[in-house]
């Protein structure tokens, strides 16, 4: 029997009143004071799933006690979590224009109605309490947390940064990694614009993203586009290659950028020279199919079957590479026979399993592309490279 993520949430909206009707019974109990006939109503509305009374009773309550506002938040989060984000606002909303409530509740409140802002997206809205409230609490760890994630949304990355540092002098969190990726998206804007003074606010950016994350395979690959950007070719390709050397399962990340270098210098048979001797431990179809090539003029059709021919008994090829192959086959690169349709039936097999060529390690997401940060969980440099081998699907190159 199969259960549905509704009548998960239906169950917990359940739970969670019997829950609020208990600890309003047991506190009323102690302390001798009957209990508000509002409460009783709106726990009711609440279990009938008649949402609107229920909130329209609760807010109606002539008198908010330390106590019972704490019910009103819970309440709120409850109908957030189920993505009713109009009606957590509007009790949060109600609650912090109270009389007479302590400012550590109105606080807690204001979080609150800040998160149902950042779940609905009024991201300036939400902005502007967290920062607020940062200024007012004693420990704003939770609230910078929550400010650096809008500006990461905003691609605001200088204020992500100072954020981050903020964060990093109030608590021992480690927020190297993700602070040397905020300056790489500013060396990134700098490129992109090719402005008189891009070039040097790029080479000052990737210094700070260095000085975080002396390890980090972005940076690599960015000191090789901020020499290239600034025509120093030579240099551009030392580092592209120093990115094969320290990271050869990642070298298909500069191949196109190799490529390019290779043009400019007027050494394209040194990147041919490259490829062949790269296609003998890397998966040649890889290899062409991120450069979106044809294997050199000069190679026969044998020799371009014999290169593939390990890579399909291994079972590590991709949709991707799949399709290149298919093109060589029309281009008559490739022979269309016997040996290569078993080829494709091979890998199909093997890509039935997984198909996917990247996967984060946080969450489980999976990608054809590569990206810096998990598109799902937002987690930095967890993205990571997939092989897939028919006897091992699951494993990943690091």
């Amino acid at each position: 029997m199969y259960i549905t993520i509704t009548t998960i949430i239906f169950f917990i909206i359940i739970i969670s009143a019997l829950i609020f009707y208990i600890s309003i019974k047991l506190f009323y109990k102690k302390s001798s004071n009957s209990i508000p006939v509002e409460y009783l109503q709106s726990m009711n509305y609440l279990l009938a799933e008649q949402h609107d009374k229920a909130l329209d009773t609760f807010m109606s309550m002539v008198s908010v006690n330390q106590d019972t506002a704490e019910t009103h938040i819970i309440l709120g989060n409850l109908f957030r979590n189920r993505g009713e984000v109009d009606r957590a606002i509007r009790i949060h909303q109600n609650l912090i224009a109270r009389p007479g409530l302590e400012i550590k509740v109105k606080q807690e409140c204001s979080l609150e109605l800040a998160k149902d802002y950042l779940k609905s997206g009024f991201l300036d809205r939400a902005e502007s309490i967290f920062k607020r409230l940062a200024s007012e609490v004693e420990k704003p760890h939770e609230i910078l947390s929550y400010l650096r994630d809008i500006y990461e949304q905003e691609k605001e990355w200088q204020k992500a940064i100072d954020t981050s540092i903020k964060i990093q002098s109030l608590s021992n969190e480690d927020l190297s990694d993700i602070i040397s990726h905020y300056y790489c998206e500013l060396v990134e804007n700098e490129l992109s614009i090719n402005e008189e003074n891009s070039l040097a606010a790029a080479k000052k950016f990737i210094n700070k993203a260095f000085s975080y994350n002396k390890k980090s395979l972005r940076t690599l690959i960015l000191l090789g586009d901020i020499s290239f950007h600034g025509k120093n070719y030579t240099d551009a390709l030392k580092k592209y290659m120093n990115i094969h050397e320290k990271y050869p399962n990642y070298t298909y990340l500069v191949l196109e950028k190799l490529k390019r270098t290779h043009e400019r210098l007027n050494t394209r048979d040194n990147f041919l020279t490259f490829i062949k001797r790269l296609s003998g431990i890397a998966n040649p179809m890889e290899l062409y199919s991120n450069l979106n090539k044809d294997f050199p003029a000069s190679m026969s059709s044998q020799e371009i079957s014999d290169l593939y021919e390990n890579e399909f008994d291994n079972g590590k090829v991709t949709l991707i590479q799949l399709s290149k192959y298919l093109e060589l086959i029309n281009k008559n690169r490739i022979a269309f026979d016997n040996q290569s349709l078993n080829n494709i039936r091979k890998c199909l097999q093997n890509y039935a399993s997984n198909e996917k060529e990247h996967k984060c390690i946080n969450c489980g997401f999976n990608s054809i592309n590569h990206f810096w940060q998990c598109p799902s969980c937002q987690k930095w440099s967890s993205i990571k490279k997939s092989t897939l081998e028919a006897s091992k699907v699951d494993h990943y190159v690091v």
